[in-house]
């Protein structure tokens, strides 16, 4: 089975590793394939683990015992969005307290382009990701307008 890394985040994502001669930009939901051996080499560089533990890659077709690092579940764009355009508040009020860095972003990110003004929601951002998502769709609005 074929190892790709995916990128799980709003943003893009830069991978630099002179070691294996890697230098790709992901932009959101870009997959590359990556084989074992750089696989392994990428285990090594703290700055690719770090995107991995932040949630902003997700690395598919792994077999179970050659996880390097245990990282939770993680919650893709399309699963933040599909959250707050159904007002799942249930669902987002568990995920969001846990949530990585990456996904903290995409969270507000996806507020504010969707123009999400639900109580429930925009409090648990507020609370969880110190944005006023309300505020902030108003400044988007104001600029979109000049």
């Amino acid at each position: 089975m074929a190892i790709t890394l995916r990128n799980a985040s709003t943003s893009t994502v830069s991978l630099f590793v002179p070691s294996i001669k890697m230098n790709r930009e992901l932009t959101p939901g870009r997959k590359i394939p990556v084989t074992q051996e750089e696989y392994e080499e990428l285990t090594f560089d703290s700055g690719f683990m770090a995107l991995v533990r932040g949630h902003y890659i997700v690395i598919e077709g792994l077999e179970e015992e050659k996880v390097v690092e245990e990282v939770g579940p993680v919650f893709d764009q399309k699963e933040i969005e599909r959250m707050l355009l159904t007002n799942d508040i249930t669902g987002f009020a568990k995920f969001i307290p846990t949530a990585s860095v990456a996904e903290k972003e995409s969270a507000v990110a996806l507020a504010i382009q969707h123009k999400i003004t639900n109580n429930a929601i925009v409090a648990l951002i507020k609370k969880y990701c110190d944005v006023d998502v309300i505020n902030a769709i108003n400044v988007a609005h104001d600029a979109e307008e000049k």
